[in-house]
C-alpha cells in the first residue's frame, strides 16, 4: 500500500510553526527612537534630497548647454557648410 506521506509532512509543519510561535512570543519589541534622533535623522533626508535635486539640475543644465551650442550656425566658411550649399544649388 501507498504511504500517505502528506500527513507526515502536514505534522512537521504543525511542530516547525509551534516552535516558531513560541521564539517570536518570547521576544521583546524594538526600542523606540525618541524624538531627538528622528529629528536628526530626518535632516541627513533633506540634504539627500537637495543634493540629488541640485546633481539632478547640473546635469540637465549642461545637457541642454551642450546641445544648443552644437545647434549654432556654421559659419559660412565650413568646407563641409560650403559642399552641401554646392550641391542644393545644383540640383
Amino acid at each position: 500500500m501507498a504511504a500517505n506521506y502528506t500527513e507526515t509532512w502536514f505534522q512537521m509543519l504543525e511542530v516547525m510553526l509551534k516552535a516558531l510561535n513560541r521564539t517570536v512570543s518570547r521576544m521583546e519589541p524594538c526600542p523606540r527612537l525618541s524624538n531627538a534622533d528622528e529629528e536628526e535623522k530626518d535632516s541627513y533626508a533633506y540634504m539627500y534630497i537637495l543634493f540629488m535635486m541640485l546633481l539632478f539640475a547640473l546635469t540637465v543644465g549642461s545637457l541642454i548647454l551642450s546641445y544648443t551650442r552644437s545647434r549654432e550656425v556654421d559659419k559660412p566658411s565650413d568646407p563641409y557648410h560650403m559642399y552641401i550649399k554646392n550641391r542644393v544649388t545644383m540640383i
